[in-house]
């Protein structure tokens, strides 16, 4: 009998987790870098599986494609953790990730695959392949990640060279079980095999002394050809067998490393040309524990057959690839997993919101530090319109700490200016307008830790009586933990005196703090001085005057009122009541604010950095240095 040798090919089964690798790889590592970059897979033995029938029927084993895994630990390859699971064959796999669709249908598919068979062919003639056999059985992986779908579109390739004239199978093949004397000589290969990192290695050449009851087995890696196949052995009684761990779980046809294998004996050892091959399929049992003999004659799944390898004389090319995966229905085509019905929806809002950030870094920003800015806990004091704005363009920015103080309630007016808020908010006296902003936060991103404190602050001229002693001074000491227990506070109220007990704490706790105030056509946008020391309270990182040793002081939103705040809330006509201002102006100031905020925390020396010189665009900062004071006016549409 002599016939075309037929292989199983490879079928690929990648977890859902490597994707999730794959769109961090894309996001944080490789940007718009298409270079290929080096993940792991693993294969292990064919097994069949068992399928009980009814009473009537018997227990049917149903053959199973041959796998090839790619997981999560796929990545830890940059590492240099290339684990696998007992029993299992590791390998490396070379991802192709494109930027768009179009690149991935258009990439030179052949190329791919011919690239691929040339290193394995250098690695076969290098003498490399042998001591890491590994190398014969690379995998490819073109992909492209949608990101805003969380659509992967990939398609698979095992490169093999194939012969032609091919290889031929020249007896038909034979369960290990009967090719061995006995069962016991089962026993012993596998435990010759649990007893080394030869069957780990993926190939190996073995030596069967069917004589040698105590020591039937001879097993070695590839590098002891020689001393195992050699030609000197030809006399010692014993049957010499190439052997490597087979995928498939077909009754006749190998798995698909087989292909290479025999690439790598017709270059390295040419004078075989007609072989006995393992086709060792029991790498479950290696980790199963011991099993007796008459159990391993019914669980072995390992073949036996006889190869004629073609000549590299003989072959019409000598380096013809082939390997593409096919789909259920054999077609060469590309396939596409969908992630976005699986997922946690949270998590994918996560994901959707830490994209549009991380894109910055791919060619506008690549410097921005993203952890800082997420990692800013922002206190809001004021949770109107400002207030609404402000938090909108936090939590774009990726801020995941944000606090409300007000002491409010939602009114019929509030829902169309303050986009937080919506007219149920508003019914039955209206609520908490800072609980009801903390919970319209949550709703929007649920991941944020979003808080609402009802609270009245006290400021000057505005007298309090000997029945609130009590109850302002837990109100100061409340306030004094709220900001010491944030990185930046931003003053957003509608009063000038309300803004005073807030700054000073800002400034005792030397704490970021931005102001923010509208006119009817105007707004401002300034951050407060931060001081260094506790004994002085020397302004750190401001400019220096021109005259003097002495630093120049960031002023505060108080610092150049001639007098003191006092109260403007009493005596007030209804337009002054109410914030009478242009519509468009909150989300122009309230989203100046947060820029400004940024631009800080971009800066090498965050809140101590010097206001930007008059005139000059740029900075030490990745947005540059940051202005002390923002003044726009719609009149004109002006800046300064």
């Amino acid at each position: 009998m002599s016939e075309t040798l037929r292989f199983e090919a490879f079928s690929s089964m990648v977890e859902p987790e490597f994707w999730s690798g794959l769109a961090h790889h894309k996001l944080h590592s490789a940007r718009l870098d298409t270079a290929r970059t080096v993940v792991r897979g693993e294969f292990s033995g064919g097994r069949r599986h068992a399928v009980r029938g009814n009473s009537a029927e018997p227990t049917q084993r149903l053959a199973v494609p041959a796998r090839l895994r790619v997981n999560q630990g796929a990545w830890e390859a940059a590492q240099g953790n290339t684990q696998q699971q007992a029993g299992a064959v590791g390998v490396n796999g070379y991802l192709h990730n494109t930027n768009t669709i179009e690149e991935f249908k258009k990439r030179d598919k052949g190329e791919l695959l011919r690239d691929a068979g040339a290193e394995i062919l250098e690695a076969i003639r290098s003498g490399r392949a042998t001591q890491t056999p590994e190398l014969l059985w690379p995998f490819l992986l073109l992909s492209f990640a949608d990101l805003k779908k969380y659509h992967f579109y990939h398609w698979f390739a095992f490169p093999a060279v194939t012969a032609d004239p091919p290889d031929m199978a020249t007896e038909a093949p034979a369960p290990l079980s009967s090719f061995v004397s006995r069962s016991s000589d089962l026993e012993h290969l596998l435990t010759t095999f649990a007893g080394s990192s030869v069957c780990a290695q993926g190939a190996f050449v073995a030596r069967y002394y069917p004589s040698n009851v105590d020591n039937p087995w001879h097993v070695g890696p590839l590098s002891e050809w020689s001393e195992i196949y050699g030609s000197d052995k030809a006399e010692d009684g014993g049957i010499a067998l190439l052997g490597f761990v087979d995928p498939s779980s077909h009754s006749t046809r190998p798995g698909w490393p087989l292909r290479n294998m025999l690439t790598w004996l017709r270059h390295c050892h040419p004078e075989a040309t007609n072989v006995n091959i393992l086709c060792f399929r029991d790498t479950a049992l290696l980790a199963g524990g011991t099993v007796d003999g008459a159990t391993l004659v019914q669980q072995c799944e390992s073949i036996v057959m006889r190869v004629n390898v073609t000549p590299v004389a003989s072959l019409t090319s000598e380096c013809q690839v082939s390997g593409w995966e096919r789909n259920e229905k054999q077609k060469l085509v590309p396939r596409i997993v969908n992630l976005s019905s699986t997922m946690d929806p949270v998590r994918l809002a996560e994901s959707a919101l830490d994209l549009n950030l991380q894109l910055m870094r791919w060619r506008l920003a690549p410097s921005i530090d993203l952890a800082k800015i997420a990692g800013t806990r922002a206190l809001l004091v004021g949770a109107g319109t400002l207030g609404a704005y402000t938090a909108q363009v936090l939590l774009a920015w990726g801020m995941r700490k944000i606090t409300f103080v007000d002491n409010g309630r939602v009114s019929f007016s509030n829902p169309a200016r303050q986009p937080l808020y919506d007219f149920e908010d508003s019914l039955d006296g209206g609520k908490p307008k800072a609980e009801a902003a903390a919970s319209s936060m949550r709703k929007i991103f649920p991941n944020v830790d979003s808080q609402g404190i009802q609270m009245t602050i006290p400021m000057p001229g505005h007298s309090i009586s000997a029945s609130e002693m009590d109850s302002t001074r837990a109100t100061v000491a409340r306030l004094d933990e709220l900001v010491a227990s944030h990185d930046v506070i931003f003053l957003l109220t509608d009063s000038r005196e309300s803004r005073w007990l807030p700054t000073l704490l800002g400034t005792l706790h030397r704490k970021i703090v931005i102001c923010v105030a509208l006119g009817f056509d105007s707004y401002v946008a300034m951050r407060h001085g931060v001081y260094a020391h506790d004994d002085d309270f020397e302004p750190m990182g401001a400019p220096k005057a021109a005259d003097s040793n002495e630093a120049v002081r960031l002023g505060c939103y108080f610092c150049n009122d001639v007098v003191a705040p006092t109260d403007s809330l009493s005596d007030r006509t209804l337009d002054q009541q109410c914030t009478v201002t242009r519509p468009g102006l909150a989300p122009i100031a309230s989203g100046t604010a947060v820029e400004l905020l940024t631009t800080i925390l971009q800066h090498p020396q965050g809140g101590h950095a010097p206001p930007a010189a008059p005139g000059a665009n740029g900075g030490a900062g990745e947005f540059g240095d940051p202005e002390h004071q923002i003044r726009g006016y719609l009149l004109g549409f002006r800046q300064h």
